[in-house]
């Protein structure tokens, strides 16, 4: 008997001290969304329970979210998740030093050791110190290997024996250019040809993308980043995870460790540029080896950082160019034709010759379409941030309490109709020409005299309602360099290429995937078909 109370009383007293620890908690549960709030978190518990996994929590979440009162908090133990998917308050997270930092979720992710996932004073002295890598000098110095590989994607393209038949799985065309992609990245970023776009027998591109699959599952299961734990309830995800992730250690630790040893010895001779193109010497890994010699940086820490840096810069840049050409295949409008017309009219040799800035210039309706898929096809659904200490949101009374984790949906607020209108789910990249237009006329409209009468201001869309490479403080440092690989790619495909397909866009089955991927991906095949743009085509 006397056991038996002494257990309630503990059971009483572990909720007490629970409920104590969760005080700021429920408070911004309630500053949220009131008595509603409270009530349905155990049915919020149970949905996320059922739906943890990447390939059904990014779709539970958009059929979802519309029957909540957004933002949205969900009790975590002693924390609490916050859901946001409108932009005022994605700009008031993204530009809050509260927020910052990654969340803790994201520990799981591979390569977390490099700027991409580094924390606090020590994330703003290595951005600090690496941002010099990503100036624009240095990224347009790139533009004669976004040309040359991608000539030689166009001609494996050409080679493929599905070309005139069936059409070609989207995975197979995913991995071709991907592996482009991944060339372009290590040539770049550490200064080596690899020759990926031909053949990669060591299956490099295929490591770090099962890698990044790997890091979803441990981002949304949590106690997956327990080693132990890992090995336990998923011995063979554990496994496989290992290999890969010694694969590519050793893959970039090698390079790494050659070009260091190459460039100490280029530096004890007093040589300035080192042979073999004098681009080499701006490459990425070139730019921080001097940041080594002046012991801010340890060769460690280079490795980790060029590990980040070619995982992020291949992944989300091939994944992007697939969105991008998957949204052209599938369009039934003029989008084809103006696109093929703008780009026989501005670049030499059917595509073939040299696409630099002065080109990409020029191709504005080009612009349009990229941030159109960008904007229907999100690279990267969801963001993650930790909040390390607390804070108000603007315009509310809530307080998010330190220690929240903050889930910033960009995928479902760049296709919600309260900011892109009743066709927000459609695939039209006029929305973005005529967006400019707006801001010309507006700017035209600007009168010099203040004291003149005001006009009628033009509707704007919010500035944080499109978020293809992140906001705010902790914007993406590769922008610049993603953007022009994906637009050379896409004009020496498209000036070589018709790209059609029977897939329906709203028939896709989205996985969160850390970037976005497809249930049914089996399903979608290219009719990819050559020809030769011309002048004559205008």
């Amino acid at each position: 008997m006397h056991l038996v109370v002494a257990l309630w009383v503990c059971g009483a007293l572990l909720v007490v001290l629970l409920g104590f620890q969760q005080r700021k908690c429920w408070r911004l549960i309630w500053q949220l969304s009131g008595w509603r709030g409270v009530v349905q978190q155990p049915l919020l518990w149970f949905l996320l329970c059922i739906n943890l996994h990447p390939d059904s929590i990014l779709e539970r979440v958009t059929q979802l979210r519309i029957y909540f009162r957004r933002p949205l908090g969900i009790i975590l133990g002693t924390r609490v998740l916050v859901y946001i998917d409108d932009p005022a308050d994605m700009e008031s997270i993204l530009n809050a030093p509260e927020c910052l930092d990654k969340s803790f979720l994201q520990d799981g992710f591979f390569a977390n050791r490099g700027l991409l996932h580094a924390r606090g004073q020590r994330w703003k002295l290595r951005r600090k110190q690496l941002n010099p890598a990503f100036g624009h000098n240095i990224v347009a110095s790139f533009f004669d290997v976004f040309n040359s590989v991608g000539n030689q994607l166009v001609e494996q393209f050409k080679l493929d024996p599905n070309l005139h038949g069936k059409g070609i799985k989207y995975t197979d065309a995913e991995d071709l250019l991907s592996r482009a992609v991944l060339e372009v990245s290590c040539m770049t970023i550490m200064g080596t040809q690899t020759n990926f776009t031909e053949i990669d027998d060591d299956h490099i591109a295929h490591s770090y993308k099962r890698l990044l699959e790997i890091s979803a599952v441990r981002v949304v299961k949590p106690w997956l980043q327990v080693g132990m734990l890992q090995r336990l309830l998923a011995p063979d995800l554990y496994a496989e995870s290992q290999k890969c992730n010694k694969l590519l250690e050793d893959f970039v630790g090698d390079i790494v460790r050659n070009k260091h040893r190459n460039w100490r010895l280029r530096e004890t001779a007093g040589e300035d540029v080192p042979s073999g193109g004098g681009w080499q010497r701006r490459i990425f890994i070139e730019q921080i080896f001097q940041l080594a010699a002046n012991g801010e940086m340890t060769l460690e820490e280079i490795m980790d950082e060029a590990q980040s840096m070619v995982l992020v810069s291949f992944e989300t840049v091939s994944n992007s160019i697939m969105l991008a050409l998957l949204c052209l295949a599938t369009n039934r409008g003029e989008c084809r034709q103006r696109l093929k017309a703008e780009i026989a009219a501005v670049v030499p040799e059917n595509g073939g010759g040299y696409v630099g800035l002065e080109q990409l210039q020029q191709l504005r309706y080009l612009d349009a379409f990229v941030s159109e898929s960008l904007r229907l096809l999100a690279t990267v659904p969801m963001n993650l941030r930790h909040v390390s200490r607390d804070f108000q949101l603007p315009g509310r009374e809530a307080i998010v309490p330190q220690n929240s984790i903050v889930v910033l949906d960009t995928f479902n607020m760049q296709r919600d109709e309260r900011w892109w209108g009743a066709t927000a789910r459609q695939f039209d990249p006029q929305r973005f020409l005529d967006q400019d237009q707006d801001q010309d006329e507006s700017s035209k409209q600007q009168p010099k005299d203040q004291s003149q009468a005001k006009k009628e201001p033009l509707t704007r869309r919010h500035s944080y309602s499109f978020l293809p490479f992140s906001k705010g403080l902790r914007s993406c440092i590769g922008r610049r360099y993603g953007l022009f690989i994906m637009k050379v790619f896409l004009v020496k495909l498209l000036a070589s290429f018709d790209f059609h397909s029977d897939f329906q866009l709203e028939n896709l089955q989205f996985v969160e995937n850390i970037s976005l991927k497809f249930r049914n991906v089996e399903d979608i095949y290219l009719d990819i078909q050559p020809h030769s743009l011309s002048k004559d085509f205008i």
